[in-house]
């Protein structure tokens, strides 16, 4: 496994990242590359660049972390959807209310007004959804340029989670990634509203990203590590966190070739959180499928660390590689 040394100014740029165009082409490189948060596509190491992430939201957020999800559902959970490992379900206020929308397809939410601009958002509910199940929820958190620009979990989660996507507000459609940005007030009042209308398990709050997305989930699982419970991302790069709060199971793909996004920004990530989660970094991670990931040593149960590093694919979304991954691990808490 190829661990690199921390860069010294690595903390320095989570605010300078330049966003690319959603435009696959060839991946890669060698290591080394200018740090983005571009949206490449899910082909073979699409690399590209542009414009300015822009992550300078700094109002307060609406509907933030504080608020908690109910756990009072009007009907018990008869299927935990969360995987054979973890505890009961904590049901939303929406169990026992039938399905208000269309099923097996993304359906349009009413628009959420944050800080003076209407959010546009999705929901997936599962093909056969029981109102009297708490799902998983699993929020996607797309790539720059197309609010599309998402590692397909609905591939993996089939009857078994409730999916969500929104846009970035950010120049070229990227995510802003500032601590207590627009975008994580965003985050706040879509899973709100979802636990509100549906029945989810608000114990089983998961997140995928890709590139910006994934920037974003640095930040999410640091400001609201008590809402999520586990995250999962593509190409990411470090947010130099501060004020977090929570503890979240986490799992990283990256490519050594990444031209967009350096691997050194998920490593600082990755050493984050083995030390917030307790892991014995001095031991060596087991190998685990799907291949190359490897998990570590000694983290709190429940909380694990997994590092996939890939190397030739560049800056591509891997999806043959990550959302089996992800779920590998979602399913397990």
């Amino acid at each position: 496994m190829n661990q690199r040394p921390l860069p010294a100014l690595i903390a320095s740029l989570s605010l300078l990242v330049a966003c690319s165009s959603d435009s696959p082409g060839a991946g890669g490189g060698g290591a080394g590359g200018a740090i983005s948060q571009d949206g490449g596509g899910g082909g073979a190491g699409g690399a590209a660049s542009g414009a300015s992430s822009g992550s300078t939201g700094s109002g307060n957020t609406s509907g933030s972390g504080s608020a908690q999800a109910s756990s009072t559902g009007s009907s018990s959970s008869s299927g935990g959807g969360g995987g054979s490992g973890g505890a009961s379900p904590t049901p939303s206020a929406g169990c026992g209310e039938d399905a208000s929308q269309a099923l097996d397809q993304w359906v349009a939410q009413p628009d959420l007004n944050i800080e003076s601009v209407d959010r546009k958002w999705w929901v997936w509910l599962p093909a056969n959804y029981d109102p009297t199940r708490a799902y998983p929820v699993v929020f996607l958190f797309h790539g720059c340029s197309s609010g599309d620009n998402n590692v397909p979990m609905q591939r993996q989660t089939g009857d078994d989670a409730i999916l969500v996507r929104g846009v970035g507000v950010s120049s070229n459609t990227c995510w802003d990634t500032s601590a207590d940005g627009p975008d994580v007030a965003f985050f706040d009042r879509m899973l709100d509203a979802v636990l509100q209308d549906h029945c989810a398990d608000a114990s089983r709050v998961f997140a995928a990203g890709y590139s910006s997305g994934a920037w974003l989930i640095n930040t999410l699982e640091c400001r609201r590590g008590d809402r999520l419970r586990a995250a999962g991302s593509v190409a990411g790069g470090a947010v130099n966190p501060r004020d977090c709060v929570g503890q979240v199971a986490r799992i990283f793909v990256h490519d050594m070739n990444d031209m967009d996004n350096d691997i050194s920004g998920s490593v600082v990530e990755r050493d984050r959180l083995l030390e917030a989660n307790h892991c014995d970094a001095e031991l060596e991670p087991v190998a685990e499928e799907p291949a190359p990931c490897v998990r570590y040593q000694g983290c709190d149960e429940g909380y694990p660390v997994i590092w996939c590093e890939t190397s030739g694919r560049g800056h591509d979304r891997q999806d043959a590689l990550a959302p089996a991954a992800f779920w590998g691990l979602f399913t397990e808490l």
